[in-house]
């Protein structure tokens, strides 16, 4: 009798609890894919930007040793290309397959200079506070009137001290479109200045006509 009474008070799962249980369970486990998911994206494209920084920084070293050896040119210079055939001759190393994804290009060119029109813009700021510090508006005031003066202006700035500094500039992206790359953030661009301090220009070879 005591058999029986046990039997008819235990009690099992019923068929909504499963149900629930395993809906709980399923929502689980898709967030955990999910998550595991972009984790797996977020890991991949962290390594490929630093990649992408290593070759960067690679390229840009390539190129300030050529403009250390060719010199300044009198043109603007450019380039691109991709890395199928990096490291095979300086470090005696194959990559394979690995960078078939990577793009570069370089420019070097001079500087746009528009330092004095920024100066003016400045010094009419102060201007309207010569209370405040009259003695520095009226200081940067001169300094632009004796520029004035002497016929400087930015234009000649620019021409004065174009042999002087060049802008190098190296971008390297991943994808098939380079367009692309640059509206979804998948490229590394560097960027740099070079001074000469001699201010000498090496002749440009010119094509045969």
């Amino acid at each position: 009798m005591a058999i029986d009474i046990d039997r008819r008070h235990r009690r099992g799962f019923s068929l909504l609890e499963v149900m629930i249980a395993l809906a709980i369970l399923t929502v689980s486990l898709v967030i955990l894919v999910e998550t595991q998911s972009s984790a797996v994206v977020l890991t991949n494209e962290a390594e490929r930007t630093i990649t992408a920084s290593d070759l960067a920084r690679y390229k840009m070293s390539e190129v300030l040793l050529m403009i250390e050896e060719d010199g300044f040119q009198q043109s603007d210079q450019n380039e691109f290309g991709d890395f199928s055939d990096f490291g095979e001759d300086a470090m005696d190393l194959e990559f394979g397959d690995e960078l078939e994804d990577y793009h570069w290009e370089w420019l070097v060119s001079e500087v746009d200079i528009d330092t004095l029109g920024d100066l003016a813009a400045a010094a009419d700021d102060l201007s309207d506070q010569a209370d405040a510090n009259k003695q520095g508006a009226d200081a940067n005031g001169s300094a632009l009137d004796a520029l004035g003066m002497m016929g400087i202006g930015p234009d000649m700035i620019a021409q004065f001290l174009g042999p002087y500094i060049r802008e190098v500039r190296v971008r390297v992206w991943w994808g098939e479109d380079s367009d692309a790359a640059e509206e979804d953030g998948t490229e590394i661009v560097l960027t740099t200045h070079v001074i000469n301090p001699t201010g000498a220009l090496a002749l440009e070879q010119q094509l045969p006509q």
